[in-house]
């Protein structure tokens, strides 16, 4: 029979060998909302965004920006979020635009075509947000649940 501490011991290493049998070596991934403008609006055709960590923590990750502003962030084969870090945001505004085109069967689907500027010159963002070295956008990401704001890149200061 055991003792009262080793039956503690016992239920002690139990709970570890649960634990490291039943994760998957992965950091948390911790929900992430927020919404990136330009000039106080959506990017018409959105946009894409890299994470990348600064420092040791964090792990690099991709998101997209739909048509309303609104990012979505998947780290780790669909899982909604980031890991909890600091990261520089890297943005890649989608400029061109597939014409669309009426298929034979009434469908609205984009045209086979070349693609075209859809995007005007004062709806595009200063180039320095794409910049991985340069980006003024971080932010940092803790566990549990995190809302970003509205990120608005035209009050960002700029270097």
């Amino acid at each position: 029979m055991l003792t009262p501490v080793n039956r503690k011991l016992a239920h002690a290493l139990l709970a570890l060998l649960c634990l490291a049998g039943c994760s998957d070596g992965k950091p948390a991934v911790n929900p992430t909302t927020g919404r990136l403008l330009y000039d106080g609006k959506p990017m018409p055709l959105g946009a894409s965004v890299t994470f990348l960590p600064i420092g040791d923590s964090g792990v690099a990750t991709s998101g997209a920006v739909d048509e309303d502003g609104n990012l979505s962030v998947v780290t780790f084969e669909n899982q909604s979020g980031l890991v909890a870090g600091e990261y520089r945001l890297v943005v890649y505004q989608i400029i061109e635009k597939e014409p669309d085109h009426v298929d034979q069967d009434g469908e609205i689907r984009a045209a086979p075509t070349d693609t075209f500027m859809a995007v005007d010159e004062e709806q595009r963002i200063p180039e320095i947000f794409s910049d991985r070295q340069k980006s003024p956008l971080t932010v940092t990401i803790e566990a549990g649940s995190n809302d970003l704001g509205t990120l608005d890149l035209k009050t960002v200061p700029q270097s």
